[in-house]
């Protein structure tokens, strides 16, 4: 009888043991949903900021922050959602993500694109640059010329605002600090844009009988569009070019710039040895990193080449490669911008948190199981 008694006491316990185990495993889940519940699926949650008057006084303003309601209603923040969020540069937001209705696939007005009037190397790239209601395009100018030789390109600039504006334009090109404002031609200096009105100006850029690489700016009201010009010898061998693979030509400070660097031999095949020398400057001219190698070519050659941006500034610059050999120089250039580390947000402390919770309520349940089974066999 007490044996009798002892297995259904023993059972009991296993049994007891089994459903206190499905009740810790039923209760992880229940709480990991619900925080993905209140994290995503809570659109009515609002959260305001309270400004208490710094002087002392007792008027409070209280103002609905989206930021703050977005995390814990699990609204996401996003091109295509409606809403205009400028803080991740959107400039328009017409609740899709299509280009050609007047706002592009990533949210930034859309002004018409005006071709350059010849094929003339190169040419200007990126999206509108918008500043106080003007659309400058392009957003840059990287142009490829041989020595003594020019080439035409039009800047198209849109008045976004409500009121006539009056638009200013300034060049400035540089080279080692000397002045080379003569290798850019504008057909003005300033005019006036109405609401809505677009129009194009022409610009010439002038390559000298100096091979090499030169940067500067054009100013079009308070919009900077940086220059790139690459004078190449007229007659090459070799053709060099070099590509920013980060995404958006954006480098965070202190992570490796990365390029692709092509060299193409022209002509019959050769085998020579050139030199290639790279630097990273601004657009005032200034040279912050230079590096340099030698390669044997005989055929078309793809490779990566990386570079330290630690002491690079925050801002705009050109990387240059001048493919270097005997008679001729084959010059190529790609602009990219230094960025700061984004802040990690409260919201993002708050959902690692949850995710560390998480895990670590796991390890607990796991190592549980582990020994009430290695005590369960010891009893067996």
């Amino acid at each position: 009888m007490n044996k009798k008694a002892g297995e259904v006491f023993l059972n009991y316990s296993k049994k007891s043991e089994g459903n206190n185990l499905k009740s810790a495993l039923k209760f992880l889940f229940l709480l990991t949903f619900s925080l993905l519940l209140i994290i995503f699926f809570q659109p009515s949650a609002e959260a305001d900021v309270i400004s208490i008057n710094s002087g002392g006084s007792e008027q409070i303003i209280i103002n609905p922050d989206a930021y703050i309601e977005g995390f814990f209603s699990g609204k996401v923040f996003q091109c295509g959602d409606g809403i205009i969020d400028t803080a991740i540069g959107e400039t328009c937001d017409d609740g899709n993500i299509v280009s050609g209705d007047g706002c592009s696939s990533t949210c930034i007005i859309e002004v018409p694109v005006i071709p350059p009037a010849d094929g003339g190397g190169g040419g200007g790239g990126g999206a509108a640059v918008v500043s106080q209601n003007l659309a400058v395009i392009p957003a840059e100018f990287a142009i490829t010329l041989a020595i003594n030789t020019n080439a035409q390109h039009k800047i198209s600039v849109t008045n976004l605002g409500t009121s006539a504006t009056t638009v200013s334009l300034s060049k400035q090109m540089f080279d080692n600090n000397s002045n080379l404002v003569e290798m850019i031609v504008i057909d003005t200096t300033s005019f006036t844009l109405q609401p809505g009105e677009t129009r194009q100006i022409d610009v010439i850029f002038l390559a000298t009988s100096s091979t090499g690489i030169f940067t500067g700016r054009i100013m079009i009201g308070n919009v900077l569009i940086p220059v790139s010009i690459n004078v190449k010898t007229q007659l090459l061998l070799f053709d060099s070019n070099i590509v920013v693979l980060n995404k958006d030509y954006l480098v965070v400070k202190g992570d490796a710039l990365k390029t692709r660097v092509t060299l193409i031999p022209l002509g019959d095949k050769e085998r020579l040895d050139v030199t290639l020398d790279y630097t990273i400057r601004d657009y005032s001219g200034k040279v912050y990193i230079t590096k340099k190698e030698t390669l044997l070519v005989e055929n078309r050659i793809n490779f990566d080449r990386d570079f330290d941006t630690g002491s690079l500034p925050i801002g705009r610059y050109v990387v240059g490669l001048e493919l270097k050999y005997p008679g001729g120089v084959a010059p190529s250039s790609a602009h990219f911008e230094v960025v700061q580390r984004a802040p990690i947000t409260f919201g993002t402390i708050v959902l690692w948190l949850i995710i560390l919770i998480i895990i670590i309520a796991i390890i607990i349940i796991i190592i549980i199981i582990y020994r009430r089974r290695k005590k369960k066999e010891e009893e067996e």
